[in-house]
């Protein structure tokens, strides 16, 4: 018998009618991923009348399941992270002949707002044997992160949790999306405005070195004394959805104004869209649209690249009273369901 084959490691992915009923995946998505079967024990460390460990196996405190994925940013599998962490149920609207927009605003102003679970699905074998099958249900997204440098491909982290690991079978013949494109740092287009409303009409051109983006969503598994055989979570709590971002910038005249609002204490606004090439024939771009509010949350920084002197932003993103908004996410692909 083989070992596991790494090239043939899959991550799965189905969205649920009920949240935490298993559903068939529908989806293989691209990238490298783990699923971590978390397990809190409890062994009892009172005297026994022995020099050793006691306690037997334990006792199971609590049980659950971590989803890390590293892939490639694409305005296809960045949906995933958008349905299950900042609104579900979303559907596109047609935008040119066969290309879709979809577009995704939290919900503020309600304690339950609406969102989407995955049942998730890992595979690990050696093309005839699966030596590893795992499949939880209830999967949300807890965090994703988005990274940028110059001559590099973007690429997208994203952190899921859900219910303790089921046992069961694959579903068989699913396909990755196609076409999948991977987006291009340098096709990255960040707009420095002045007002939610003014959001992306004014460019930051020549300037911008790299940047991260990191979305908290608020999110988290809820663990409540209610009885569950598994021992893990029966809902999920919502927090805050929130946003840190990090921008490497030449200190030129214009990353000089940049400093400037930082000492003012002012709040900026900041699109980052991330094109990709023409959607087929039409003369939609497929791109990937995230709009904040932002403010500063530590000084300026500075370093050198060669005689070159650059100076690094960090911010937070934060709810603007006037445009009633904190952040807007947009993906523009051919997608007519997720």
């Amino acid at each position: 018998m083989a070992a596991s084959i790494h090239p043939f490691d899959k991550l799965q992915v189905g969205i649920e009618t009920t949240k935490g009923t298993l559903v068939a995946a529908t989806r293989v998505l691209i990238g490298e991923h783990t699923m971590a079967e978390e397990l809190d024990f409890y062994r009892s460390t009172y005297p026994a009348g022995v020099r050793a460990n006691t306690g037997g196996a334990g006792t199971v405190l609590r049980r659950g399941t971590m989803i890390d994925v590293n892939t490639e940013l694409t305005a296809e599998e960045i949906l995933w992270a958008l349905e299950t962490g900042v609104k579900g149920g979303i559907s596109p609207s047609t935008v040119d002949t066969n290309a879709r927009l979809w577009t995704y605003l939290p919900e503020l102003t309600t304690g339950v707002p609406t969102i989407k679970t995955a049942t998730v699905e890992m595979i690990r074998g050696d093309g005839v044997t699966n030596h590893y099958y795992g499949e939880s249900g209830y999967g949300m997204c807890q965090s994703f992160k988005i990274d940028w440098a110059f001559n590099q491909i973007a690429k997208l982290n994203v952190k899921l949790f859900a219910r303790a690991r089921q046992t069961g079978t694959p579903t068989a013949a699913l396909s990755a999306y196609s076409p999948r494109e991977s987006l291009a740092s340098n096709l990255l287009a960040i707009f420095w405005d002045t007002t939610y409303a003014g959001m992306g009409g004014t460019a930051l051109t020549g300037l911008v070195r790299s940047g991260s983006l990191e979305v908290t969503t608020g999110y988290e598994p809820d663990y409540v004394l209610d009885g569950r055989a598994d021992a893990d979570f029966g809902l999920h709590k919502v927090g805050n959805i929130r946003a840190r971002l990090s921008l490497v910038m030449e200190y030129d005249s214009v990353g000089a104004a940049k400093f400037a609002l930082y000492r003012s204490n002012s709040i900026v606004y900041i699109r980052l869209r991330n094109n990709g090439s023409l959607i087929g024939a039409v003369s939609a771009l497929r791109y990937v649209n995230i709009d904040g509010a932002y403010r500063f949350v530590s000084p300026p920084s500075f370093s050198h690249d060669g005689e070159q002197v650059l100076v690094s932003m960090e911010l937070e993103s934060v709810y603007d009273e006037t445009g009633t908004k904190t952040l807007e996410f947009a993906a523009q692909n051919l997608l007519a369901a997720i």
